[in-house]
């Protein structure tokens, strides 16, 4: 059976977390913490959905963080063709946050330092990455 192309497009509302998508063009990357119960969102949350509050804080997410888990594609979902080589997606901890990112480097290792960055990619969207960082990976350059 011959497959097909299917295309789906579809427009996500960010004015209400337009401050992530215009901080990762500053080459920041944002989080929200409740005012009310404290909890915290990466990706940020205007509304909790613990307390179902809407008062929240923006912290900027920065430094070090840990590889707590990676995949690596080497077959590309639809949108992501561009690539045209195996990536890899890892989730670091930094903080209380854990964050989702494209890392740039071989094989990461659960547990690996890395940096966080935000940088365009070829079809110009902004994204979240990590580059390897620290003791680990000082034997690995």
């Amino acid at each position: 059976m011959e497959s097909r192309t299917f295309i789906l497009k579809h427009k996500l509302p960010i004015a209400r977390v337009e401050k992530y998508w215009k901080g990762l063009e500053e080459g920041k990357v944002y989080g929200t913490v409740c005012k009310i119960c404290g909890a915290k969102y990466y990706p940020p949350q205007v509304d909790c959905s613990k307390c179902y509050n809407s008062e929240v804080e923006w912290v900027e997410i920065s430094g070090e963080g840990t590889i707590e888990c990676f995949t690596q594609l080497h077959s590309f979902p639809q949108g992501f063709e561009f690539v045209g080589r195996p990536y890899t997606i890892a989730i670091a901890k930094f903080g209380d946050f854990k964050v989702m990112g494209w890392y740039e480097g071989d094989i990461p290792k659960v547990g690996e330092k890395v940096k966080i960055k935000t940088g365009k990619d070829e079809t110009g969207v902004w994204k979240v990455y990590f580059e390897p960082w620290g003791e680990l990976n000082e034997h690995r350059l």
